[in-house]
């Protein structure tokens, strides 16, 4: 438990900061008036100011965030010179101080996946052991863990796990006699593996642990810039079934449920945890330019708008769409996390 919140708490604060850095740089490469740089929430405990900007350390060590000026209806807006306030900027530079925060978060994917591939190696296959294990799922609830190894289905031994995961796939919700190595000792459980309906396949809900080769800095550097392009769509077609149908929102994760899977990432090793924030960050960066309110893909929105305008939308009305846009975000978060507290106390 302590570890999954540890690493949840982490892997969130430093790509929330890797997010507000992006906007922090650009809106002061463009001579935007930056309040505050904060680091978590609630009341300070900590603060210092430099360069015209208050850096603070908060109560609750989770997410960071940049206050700009002009960029909402504030009061401190008044005493600032009018050439420093966002709304004041040219539409170029305030649709690149939107961009840096998504961009950023995709960058320090890049970079996360480039150390890691360099340090660990490339993925080169999948062994037998069981590298992660999904909360809820078949494998989970057979006891199977984090470390042990796949010898045997229903009596046959398989030395690729390739071939092992084939026959579980194929084996149509029928219970499964799984002969497995925890610690050097053979232990069987019995699982059932549960249709899965739009990929027409059966699952237990595990994987398999990667093996990796040495690679070289140029080898590292394609394989991220490649990884990050194949996350990047992946993102994309998970938007896309959300909107077609062919994924449902009781199929969405919110916080607690991220929280598990990041835990469980974080008990299968290192270099899971580490992938799996790469992931993270780049589906922040993703759904971050989606053109809806209170993201910065609606922000960008209104940019384009005025653009085709040739004159400022009013900024009352930016208020209030965000507002309700902030008010369905939040909506959509308290329905995802109900369902994960479902999951977790195996009402769903």
């Amino acid at each position: 438990m302590l570890t999954t919140i540890v690493s949840f708490f982490v892997i969130f604060t430093l790509l929330a900061f890797a997010h507000e850095l992006g906007h922090y740089i650009w809106a002061r490469r463009a001579g935007i008036k930056v309040y505050e740089f904060g680091f978590g929430f609630g009341p300070r405990l900590l603060a210092r100011e430099w360069s015209g900007t208050i850096f603070s350390i908060n109560l609750l060590p989770i997410l960071a965030f940049v206050r700009i000026a002009g960029e909402g209806d504030s009061a401190e807006d008044a005493n600032i010179p009018a050439d420093q306030l966002f709304f004041n900027k040219p539409l170029l530079a305030r649709a690149k101080c939107l961009l840096a925060g998504p961009f950023m978060n995709l960058g320090f994917a890049l970079c996360i996946l480039f150390v890691l591939f360099s340090i660990a190696g490339i993925p080169s296959g999948i062994s037998n052991e069981i590298g992660a294990v999904n909360p809820g799922s078949p494998a989970e609830k057979a006891g199977i863990l984090v470390g042990d190894r796949l010898i045997a289905i229903n009596g046959v031994k398989y030395e690729q796990m390739e071939k092992a995961i084939s026959q579980i796939h194929q084996s149509r919700n029928k219970q499964l006699i799984l002969s497995l190595s925890r610690q050097g000792k053979p232990i069987t459980v019995k699982a059932t593996p549960k249709l899965n309906q739009r990929l027409n396949i059966s699952l237990l809900g595990f994987s398999p642990k990667p093996l990796y080769v040495q690679a070289s800095i140029f080898q590292a550097v394609y394989k991220a810039i490649e990884q990050t392009i194949s996350l990047i769509i992946l993102t994309l077609v998970i938007v896309w079934k959300l909107i077609t149908g062919g994924v449902s929102l009781g199929d969405l994760a919110g916080p607690v449920g991220i929280a598990q899977v990041t835990g469980k990432y974080a008990e299968s090793g290192l270099v899971s945890l580490v992938y799996f924030a790469a992931f993270l960050n780049v589906n922040i960066g993703v759904l971050n330019l989606l053109p809806l309110p209170a993201l910065d893909g609606g922000h960008l929105v209104f940019i384009f708008v005025e653009w085709l305008r040739k004159k400022p939308l009013d900024r009352a009305l930016m208020e209030k769409i965000n507002s309700w846009g902030m008010t369905a975000l939040l909506t959509l978060m308290a329905f995802v996390t109900i369902n994960d507290l479902l999951r977790l106390f195996g009402r769903h």
